[in-house]
């Protein structure tokens, strides 16, 4: 995990939680430990005070194909990652996991039963963002508007007239089904496809 203090929630959504037999925050704590000792379960978040857990995740597979992956997203705004990371069993959000009494035992169970586990937030972002039809520019263009660039600033930086940059803004609005520029970056930020730099 990123910081000590998510850990508390985590806890208690285990009815027992001397089944945990390691807690970290960063990566190489966490393959260490696991060198040491293979585990059945590693349950972690996207952020860790050092590296990923997207990287972490992958490593764990790597060293034990068994070994059954969790990844918990902690922000807003979803990692693009979390959408294409078939090889996680179970990916889950932080919020789910305060709100939703149940989300962390249903993932347990889900992997361990042999079956892929996504959370309602991460299925209901993944329809939103797979019906999309975005296009390289769009993404170019969300990532401006992430950086707060006006149209001159984006024609600039993409190497395109001013009259283009607006063309590109006003298909991604509309790809998007937004309002104006903020609700499309609004969007963006939402559904993991940028984030604020």
């Amino acid at each position: 995990m990123q910081r000590e203090e998510q850990l508390l929630p985590l806890v208690m959504g285990f009815r027992d939680p001397k089944l945990m037999r390691y807690m970290g925050t960063d990566a190489s704590s966490c393959l260490g430990a696991f060198s040491q000792r293979p585990i059945g379960f590693l349950i972690c978040t996207d952020l860790l005070e050092q590296g990923d857990g997207f990287h972490l995740c992958q490593a764990i597979k790597t060293i034990s194909p068994a070994t059954k992956t969790l990844l918990i997203c902690t922000g807003h705004q979803i990692d693009q990652r979390a959408f294409d990371a078939d090889e996680i069993n179970g990916i889950l959000c932080y919020q789910e996991l305060i709100e939703a009494r149940g989300v962390l035992g249903a993932a347990i169970l889900a992997a361990s039963g042999g079956r892929r586990y996504r959370s309602q937030r991460i299925r209901d972002i993944s329809e939103k963002t797979s019906s999309l039809d975005l296009k390289e520019r769009d993404y170019d263009i969300l990532h401006c508007l992430a950086d707060g660039m006006s149209n001159r600033e984006i024609a600039d930086a993409l190497q395109i007239s001013e009259q283009t940059a607006k063309t590109y803004t006003k298909r991604l609005i509309g790809n998007l089904s937004a309002k104006n520029r903020l609700h499309a970056l609004i969007l963006g930020l939402r559904y993991g496809l940028t984030s604020i730099r």
